[in-house]
C-alpha cells in the first residue's frame, strides 16, 4: 500500500485515532457487553435457532465458524452488531434497530447503534480521509460517553474509558495511520453488506406475512363483488398491458375492482403484492415469478401528492417495461386527483392503460345496479328506473352502507348520501358519545387505532402528540377523559362493517370517504381543532374561508368544484382567521412551501392577518424563514418534476419555474415561493423590513453564489 495516499497531517492523524478507538476500545467493550448478556456456551444454540427461521443466513461461512468457537475476543464489530441485533435479549431502542436513536435514549441498544452510525458517518460520506480537529474532539466526546455508559452497564472499572483517553495522546506515525484508516474502511464495507442482508431477510419475510393477511381479507370482501357488464373488457386490458390505473370517485369500486382482478390472476399462478408505496416494486419485484402489484391512491388521497407523483415517475421504466413482461401493476386514483393538470400527458394518463369507471363504456347500467342490489340482499324494487338513473357515483359503497345502517332513508340515500350520513353523525353525537368520540380519534390518528396504541402512555413522540389530541377531542365530545381505552376500542368494534374495518388488532375506516365525512362533521363544529391538528394536505384541500373572495377571482378548477358539491369542505369564519394565519405561518416555518399555493392565503383578510403575524417576528427570524436557503430535509426540496408533465404553455412555464426552484434543493429560499405564487403584499412587507434593517435590498438577492 502506498503511504503517499495518506500524506500525514493533523487531520489524517485525527481519522487514524478515531479508527483506532473504534477498532480497539469500542470493539472490546462490545465484546464484554455480549459476554455479560450471553454466556459463550449458549451462543451456538441460539444462533442455530435463529438461522432455522430464515432461508438466507445473515452470517458469512467464516462468521459462522467464528461464532461456533465461542471465542468472543475474535468477534469484530461486524459480527457483534449482527448478534446484538438478532440474538441478544436487549430490548430495541425507541427508534428501532437500524435507525438513529433518540438523543435522550441512553440504553445499551441505543449506544450500540451509535457506534454503528459513527462508523457509517465516515464511510461513503466523506470525500477525504481526514477529520478536522474540532470535528474529531466532538466525535471523541460522543464515543467517550458511549463507552462510559456501556462500562456502567458492565459494572466494571473504567479501563476502556482510559484507553479512549490514551489514544488521543499516543504517537501515530504515517504507517500506523494508513493501517487503521484502511481497516476502518474495510470494516465499514463488511458491516454495510451484513446489515443489508439482515434487513432484507427480516423485512421480506415480515412483508410476505402482511401481504398474505391482506389478500385473505380481500377474498372475504370479494364474496359480494359483481362483475358488471363491461368487466371482461377491463380484465382483458389488464391482461394485455403491464400496468393499468383505475379511476373513479370515492366508493365507486376502484379498489375492489383492482383487487378482484388480482385475485383472478392469482388463480392463474400470480403472486399478489398489495404494496403501500410505489418504491416497493423495486424491493419485491422478482423476474422469475408471475407477480401482480396493487397500490391504492398511487399519487395521493385528498389531493395530488407531488412527492408521490415524483416517485411514480422515477419508476416509470420499471412499470412500463418490467423484466418479466407478464408482471402487472394495478393502481387506483381518485377522479379529482386524476384531473390535476400535472398528470396531463404523463404515462399515468395514457388512455390505453386507464379504466375510467365513469366513462360511457364502464358506467353502471340499470341492470348492473339491480344486480348489485341483489348481491347485497336488497330489494330490486327499492329504486325506480328514474331513481336508478339519478344515483350517486358511489353506488357500490352505498349498497354496503345501506344494508348495515341506512335503510330508513330509502331511495334518497342512493342519490344524496352525504347529508344522510352526516345526519347519522348528528344522532350518534347525541345518543352514543363514546362511539362518536372513537371515530373522531380514529380520524385524528390518520385512520389507524388500536388498544395497544391508546395504552402506549407517552412512550413515544407520536403517542405523546396523540394524547394532546385525545384530551381535546374528549372535552369537545363531552366524554370523561378518564374513560378506559377499551371502551373506545369496543365502540369501534361495534361499528365494524358499517364505519370501520379491523385488520389484526388495528381499526381503520371502512372507506376513505368515511375519514372525510367524520372530519367534516367534527370540523364544522370545532374548526379550531382542525386548524391546530390536521395535516397540511387536508388543509389545502378541505379548508375554505367564509365568503372566499379569492374563489371568485381565481379560475375555479374541477377539484374544488367536486369537493363543494360533496359538501365536505369546512368553512372557516372570520373569528378564526388569526388562528388560521398562525397555522399557515407555522407551516412555512416548518418548510411547507406549498402553503403559498393555498387559496385561503389569497383571501384579503387572511392575507393581512398573515402579514400581522409576520410583523410580530424580528428581522432575524424573518431572514431565517424567508431569505435563508432551505435545508435538504425540507420535503418540498425533494420534488423534481419530469418534462412529460404537460405540453400546454401555461403548465410548461410552471414546470420550468419549479425545476429552477427545486432541482437544486439546497439553493431554494422561501422568498422564491412568495414571488412565484404572486404574493405581492408579502413580498412588499419583506422588502420594507430589509430596507429598514439594512438601508438596501441586498439580502433579497444573496445566495450561495452571490454572498456579497
Amino acid at each position: 500500500m502506498s503511504l503517499s495516499k495518506y500524506g500525514s497531517t493533523v487531520e489524517t492523524t485525527n481519522l487514524a485515532r478515531l479508527a483506532r478507538i473504534i477498532l480497539g476500545p469500542c470493539t472490546d467493550v462490545l465484546q464484554d457487553v455480549l459476554k455479560k448478556n450471553m454466556n459463550p456456551s449458549v451462543l451456538p444454540g441460539k444462533v442455530k435457532t435463529f438461522l432455522a427461521k430464515f432461508k438466507k443466513s445473515p452470517f458469512t461461512k467464516e462468521q459462522e465458524k467464528i461464532v461456533y468457537t465461542g471465542k468472543y475476543s475474535d468477534f469484530d464489530i461486524t459480527l457483534l452488531y449482527i448478534l446484538f441485533r438478532n440474538i441478544c435479549t436487549f430490548p430495541q431502542h425507541s427508534h428501532k434497530w437500524g435507525n438513529a436513536p433518540n438523543p435522550g435514549d441512553r440504553s445499551e441498544s441505543a449506544n450500540i447503534e451509535r457506534i454503528r452510525l459513527l462508523r457509517n458517518k465516515y464511510q461513503g460520506h466523506h470525500s477525504s480521509i481526514s477529520i478536522s480537529s474540532s470535528d474529531f474532539h466532538q466525535e471523541w466526546q460522543a464515543i467517550f460517553d458511549i463507552v462510559k455508559e456501556l462500562e456502567m452497564y458492565l459494572g466494571t472499572c473504567t479501563v476502556y474509558q482510559e484507553e479512549v483517553k490514551k489514544i488521543t495522546q499516543c504517537c501515530m506515525d504515517p504507517e500506523q495511520e494508513a493501517k487503521y484508516i484502511e481497516k476502518l474502511l474495510d470494516l465499514n464495507k463488511k458491516l454495510d453488506d451484513i446489515s443489508v442482508k439482515i434487513e432484507n431477510t427480516c423485512v421480506c419475510k415480515k412483508r410476505k406475512e402482511l401481504f398474505d393477511r391482506e389478500v385473505t381479507r380481500w377474498k372475504e370482501d370479494d364474496k359480494v363483488f359483481l362483475e358488471t357488464h363491461n368487466f371482461p373488457a377491463m380484465f382483458n386490458k389488464v391482461v394485455d398491458k403491464p400496468y393499468v390505473t383505475f379511476v373513479g370517485v370515492p366508493g365507486s369500486g376502484k379498489s375492489v375492482t383492482a383487487r378482484h382482478i388480482a385475485l383472478k390472476l392469482q388463480e392463474e399462478g400470480y403472486d399478489i403484492l398489495p404494496i403501500k408505496d410505489i418504491c416497493e416494486i423495486e424491493t419485491h419485484c422478482n423476474p422469475e415469478i408471475l407477480q401482480v402489484f396493487v397500490i391504492d391512491d398511487v399519487v395521493g388521497v385528498l389531493g395530488l401528492d407531488e412527492s408521490e407523483f415524483n416517485k411514480l415517475c422515477k419508476y416509470e421504466s420499471i412499470i412500463k417495461k418490467p423484466e418479466m413482461k407478464e408482471t402487472k401493476v394495478l393502481m387506483t386514483c381518485r377522479e379529482v386527483v386524476y384531473r390535476n393538470e400535472y398528470l396531463t400527458n404523463t404515462f399515468l394518463s395514457e388512455s390505453a392503460n386507464v379504466v375510467k369507471l365513469h366513462s360511457d363504456e364502464n358506467l353502471l347500467t340499470e341492470e348492473d345496479k339491480c344486480n348489485m342490489l341483489t348481491m347485497y340482499d336488497l330489494d330490486k324494487k327499492l329504486l325506480s328506473s328514474i331513481d336508478l338513473s339519478l344515483t350517486s357515483k358511489m353506488f357500490p359503497f352505498l349498497c354496503k352502507l345501506y344494508k348495515k345502517e341506512f335503510r330508513n332513508y330509502g331511495a334518497s340515500f342512493f342519490m344524496t348520501p352525504y347529508p344522510c350520513i352526516l345526519d347519522e353523525m348528528d344522532k350518534m353525537k347525541q345518543r352514543n358519545k363514546i362511539q362518536y368520540a372513537s371515530l373522531v380519534l380514529l380520524m385524528f390518528n390518520d385512520s389507524k387505532l388500536s388498544e395497544s396504541f391508546l395504552d402506549d402512555d407517552r412512550s413515544s413522540n407520536r403517542s405523546s402528540s396523540f394524547q394532546g389530541k385525545k384530551i381535546s377531542v374528549l372535552k369537545r365530545c363531552k366524554v370523561d377523559r378518564e374513560t378506559d381505552n377499551f371502551r373506545f376500542i369496543d365502540a369501534l368494534s361495534d361499528m365494524e362493517g358499517t364505519y370501520t374495518n379491523k385488520f389484526d388488532s388495528e381499526y381503520t375506516f371502512i372507506h376513505d370517504s368515511m375519514f372525510e365525512i367524520v372530519a367534516c362533521h367534527f370540523g364544522r363544529q370545532f374548526p379550531e381543532l382542525m386548524i391546530q391538528y390536521m395535516s397540511s394536505d387536508y388543509f389545502a384541500n378541505y379548508i375554505k374561508v367564509d365568503g372566499n373572495e379569492s374563489e371568485n377571482r381565481i379560475s375555479e378548477n374541477e377539484e374544488s368544484t367536486e369537493r363543494k358539491a360533496s359538501g365536505l369542505c369546512i368553512i372557516i369564519s372570520e373569528s378564526h382567521y388569526q388562528m388560521l394565519a398562525e397555522r399557515l405561518f407555522r407551516d412555512v416555518e416548518n418548510g411547507e412551501m406549498l402553503v403559498f399555493e393555498n387559496k385561503t392565503l389569497k383571501h384579503p383578510s387572511v392575507l393581512q392577518t398573515f402579514i400581522d403575524v409576520m410583523a410580530r417576528k424580528s428581522y432575524r427570524e424573518l431572514y431565517s424563514i424567508f431569505l435563508s436557503e432551505l435545508k435538504e430535509d425540507k420535503g418540498v426540496c425533494h420534488y423534481v418534476f419530469q418534462p412529460q408533465m404537460t405540453n400546454s404553455q401555461q403548465s410548461f412555464e410552471r414546470f420550468r419555474i419549479w425545476m429552477h426552484l427545486l432541482h437544486e434543493g439546497k439553493r431554494v429560499r422561501a422568498i422564491y415561493w412568495v414571488i412565484y405564487c404572486g404574493h405581492n403584499q408579502i413580498l412588499q412587507y419583506i422588502i420594507d423590513q430589509i430596507l429598514t434593517e439594512n438601508g438596501n435590498v441586498n439580502d433579497l438577492f444573496k445566495n450561495s453564489y452571490k454572498k456579497d
